[in-house]
């Protein structure tokens, strides 16, 4: 992939410092000021996405994140972002059709078996939910699958980067806001 050259890397990392400092707003006026084909670069589009997400805008976050799949569909993380879009926008559904119809691309991302467990069992489908349990657990996650995982979108970017809490097992408490009791 092409090194992104300055003034766009300076933009771009101010983005990501506004975004740390919890401020989408600003973090989104200096992402706009990359322009042209740098829009697409991986990096500009991880942060733009994450910018959409905590603004909220999930019908934006979509449609970059289709945008994204298009241009790179060999990436996990364009893939990811769009299932996620779907469902923050209602449509656990087509979140989990997403992933299924990536899920041989990327046999080996942990993530996939595990929102594809957390939209089975959003969907009211326990043993779809064991199942794909049982491929993140042999994929070696050990990540507890806990509610407020949700609200952490920044997460599906940084996947690999994500390591489990002090247990080695996988507790299944309910993934999505909407969960029977």
């Amino acid at each position: 992939m092409k090194v992104l050259r300055y003034p766009e890397r300076h933009y771009l990392d101010f983005a990501v410092g506004w975004l740390e400092l919890g401020d989408p707003i600003e973090a989104k006026v200096e992402a706009d000021r990359i322009t042209g084909l740098n829009r697409f670069h991986a990096e500009v589009f991880v942060v733009r996405w994450q910018i959409e997400a905590r603004i909220g805008n999930w019908e934006a976050a979509r449609d970059m994140a289709r945008q994204f799949t298009r241009m790179f569909p060999d990436r996990p993380s364009g893939w990811l972002c769009l299932s996620y879009s779907h469902y923050k926008l209602n449509r656990p559904l087509d979140a989990f059709l997403e992933l299924l119809h990536q899920a041989e691309t990327f046999p080996k991302v942990s993530a996939f078996p595990y929102f594809m467990a957390c939209y089975s069992w959003e969907l009211g489908d326990a043993q779809g939910t064991g199942k794909y349990l049982g491929q993140y657990k042999a994929l070696g996650g050990n990540l507890k699958i806990k509610p407020c995982f949700w609200d952490q979108p920044d997460l599906l970017l940084h996947w690999d980067q994500v390591h489990a809490t002090s247990s080695s097992s996988v507790s299944l408490t309910h993934p999505g806001p909407n969960a029977p009791t």
